[in-house]
């Protein structure tokens, strides 16, 4: 069986420019979560950001994130050109380019409309749009997809890719993800009322809604056989995937699309549940979510393994969530720490987890990343920090 090694990590969003300070923020229970509830990079972040990347990727914001995160994920993998030509290349969003999109809106509605404005960004809607020039760009012309599965799509992407290089379609994957904040998403969630003003508290007894977040994470992905000496951050050693279409905002009041994948996960580990440290949770700190969620995180996991989301730290990104929180993971494996829960104070007598509300220093040799979106679509991943045997 396969192996698939993770080698290149790359991320950032309002906690920080690169992953080290994202993970040091959170580890610390820093929130960057404004007065307006919302988790947004600053303009001193935005400039530092555009003077590091190429100006055909400064025009979007999610393409100045990607690029600059993308980057960051190639250079520390090491790879070759030929090696990254060779390579697959999945980009999940349900924003994309959205701000240029948004930016031109008026000219729509402009009786002396401006016909080339209009061009452009209709040139610009398509989510894939990032995809092409990225790829353009690094010369990939590997196998390549976007996936736009809402809050679960960052987390399908890297199941995709660790199914891509078990059947061999690859022997190498970039996953990346961006989401940038847009009046589409903040109207839609505040449609729903699932929007909070306050720091987020995912799981506690008073958890009133969810904190918009934006940011990019890209990891990359190998066959371990291909360099069995380059240390990486750790093993993707198992994935799952499912759908319970229970409804089209709510999960399922058991969370039970979420066992399954979260089983389908363990069995393709082949991993016993009580071999699982650290379940990082989706945890969006909205009601049903969040109770959905540990219903099924109980219902799988009887040795109580510690649970935490940093939701309350960096906020919801979206479909970014999966894989930045996937590159914090990797990171807090590496140095044995699990992550805190920001902003957990008062237990919900519904909710019996072993919630961690400060870091936590211990061995740590697998844990398993949750994602839960619109629609019931979920998806699990573990990590190990050795290579499981086939």
């Amino acid at each position: 069986m396969i192996s698939v090694k993770v080698v290149g990590l790359g991320a950032v969003c309002a906690n920080g420019l690169t992953k080290e300070d994202i993970f040091d923020s959170v580890a610390a229970s820093r929130s960057s979560v404004n007065e307006h509830g919302l988790s947004s990079l600053s303009m001193g972040q935005w400039a530092q950001l555009t003077k590091k990347v190429p100006p055909a990727f400064t025009a979007s914001k999610c393409t100045l994130l990607a690029f600059d995160s993308l980057n960051s994920a190639l250079t520390e993998a090491a790879w070759s050109k030929n090696e990254i030509a060779e390579s697959g290349f999945i980009f999940a969003s349900t924003t994309s380019q959205i701000d240029l999109w948004e930016k031109h809106l008026p000219f729509y509605h402009n009786e002396t409309y401006d016909g080339e404005k209009i061009r452009n960004s209709v040139a610009n809607q398509s989510l894939g749009t990032p995809t092409v020039h990225m790829a353009e760009h690094f010369r990939i012309r590997g196998p390549m997809a976007l996936t736009t599965s809402s809050c679960s799509a960052s987390l399908q992407a890297l199941a995709t890719a660790f199914l891509w290089i078990r059947a061999k379609k690859v022997r190498r994957c970039i996953v990346g993800t961006t989401e940038i904040h847009a009046d589409l998403t903040r109207v839609g969630f505040g449609s729903l009322r699932l929007l909070s003003k306050n720091i987020c508290s995912p799981f506690d007894k008073n958890r009133a809604g969810i904190n918009l977040g934006e940011g990019s994470a890209f990891l990359c992905l190998e066959d371990a056989g291909l360099r069995p000496q380059t240390a990486g951050w750790g093993y993707l050693s198992g994935a799952g995937l499912s759908t319970d279409a229970y409804h089209a905002t709510s999960p399922h009041p058991e969370g039970k699309g979420s066992q399954e994948a979260m089983r389908m996960a363990l069995e393709s580990a082949k991993l016993d549940p009580k071999k699982i440290g650290w379940v990082y949770a989706h945890g969006t700190g909205s009601p049903a979510n969040d109770l959905a969620e540990a219903k099924a995180i109980s219902q799988v996991f009887s040795h109580k393994p510690w649970v935490s989301s940093t939701k309350s730290s960096h906020g919801h990104t979206l479909a970014a969530s999966g894989a930045l929180e996937s590159v914090l993971g990797l990171l807090a494996m590496k140095r044995n720490e699990i992550l805190p829960t920001h902003n957990y104070k008062e237990t919900d007598p519904q909710i019996s987890l072993r919630i961690t509300s400060e870091k936590v220093a211990q061995p740590l040799d697998h844990f398993l990343k949750n994602s839960l979106g619109f629609g019931g679509i979920n998806a699990s991943v573990i990590f190990s920090k050795t290579a499981r045997p086939s």
